[in-house]
């Protein structure tokens, strides 16, 4: 380990203090310990920081828009944590994250591509602009004859638990605005507070990020957060989401056309639906578990055939089988 500087961000409490005591472990420097409801983005910049630990509950969530500069900041590494499951750690959950946390400041998994800057989407703009004008002035060509009705297009599914967010994080924010599936996110949460988990993600991706409700239709370039109860089902005009008992199974997905990736915690009820989609042509890996702070389920998966990837290499895939 490195001895990075590291602010922690978070109110009194266990959580503040069961995280202070895991950046210590994980042999960072810690700068500094500042409550987000009296702190701004200038007091934690004076602390010269290289990395910054958030640990979110409802108050902090409620003044985090002041610091969007910090989290948004490429040579500041942040990282994310939820009060209600930190203040419980101890023992060897506690050390187990202490590992995890050095492994994220070290850059150990720090290897996906930073999102686009405000130029590059200027840029890229300006490109559209132009390519538009040279396809406007191209001969017209004969129509061809009527094809078929395409086949629905598939979704990306990330089912994840303990350990998860950040993972996804990450992983969503190496997707372009412009995907062009789905993607729909099963992240457990013990809390139920998927509302103010879509605020979070929203934060870390460029793509729009909804809460799913039964019936409602899956839309390319949409991030869905499905809450409890909730599946995939098929429908004539493409799949919906519907009511259903347990985990999603996303059996309404169109398998060949689909990804799912198990991640940190995810329920190994995942596992089946994960092989099964991947006969049927699918991509479908559990998180490499050298930087997944709950690997089980994707080592059961690894067990039974299946494959596991780093973060950046399921980025690397999806857009490389959905290019933007």
């Amino acid at each position: 380990m490195s001895g990075r500087r590291v602010v922690v961000l978070a109110r009194p409490g266990a959580a503040r203090e069961r995280t202070e005591q895991a950046v210590r472990a994980a042999g960072a420097a810690l700068a500094a310990t500042l409550d987000p409801a009296e702190a701004d983005e200038a007091a934690v910049r004076a602390q010269a920081p290289q990395a910054l630990v958030v640990v979110l509950d409802a108050a902090t969530e409620s003044v985090l828009d002041r610091f969007d500069p910090l989290l948004a900041d490429p040579a500041l590494d942040v990282v994310f944590d939820e009060a209600e499951v930190a203040a419980k750690r101890d023992g060897w959950e506690a050390a187990r994250w202490a590992r995890h946390l050095a492994a994220k400041l070290d850059g150990h998994d720090d290897v996906l591509p930073a999102p686009p800057e405000h130029s590059a989407r200027i840029g890229f703009a300006e490109e559209m602009q132009a390519l538009a004008l040279q396809v406007a002035a191209l001969p017209e060509v004969p129509q061809a004859p009527s094809r078929a009705p395409a086949a629905p297009i598939g979704a990306v599914a990330i089912a994840a638990g303990i350990g998860g967010p950040d993972a996804v994080r990450q992983l969503l924010a190496s997707l372009p605005a412009g995907f062009p599936r789905p993607v729909l996110l099963r992240q457990k949460l013990d809390g139920g507070q998927y509302d103010k988990l879509v605020r979070q993600m929203q934060r870390a991706t460029l793509m729009q990020v909804v809460l799913a409700q039964p019936g409602a239709p899956l839309q390319a370039g949409c991030v869905h957060v499905m809450p409890d109860g909730l599946d995939v089902v098929r429908a004539p005009a493409g799949a919906i989401f519907a009511a259903c008992e347990g985990e999603p199974r996303f059996a309404g997905l169109p398998p060949a056309d689909s990804a799912l990736l198990l991640l940190s915690g995810a329920d190994p009820s995942g596992v089946d639906a994960a092989l099964s989609l991947r006969l049927a042509g699918g991509l479908a890996y559990g998180q490499a578990p050298e930087n997944c702070f709950d690997p089980a389920t994707s080592r059961m998966l690894v067990t039974r055939g299946g494959e596991s990837r780093s973060l950046a290499e399921m980025s690397r895939e999806l857009l490389h089988r959905w290019p933007a």
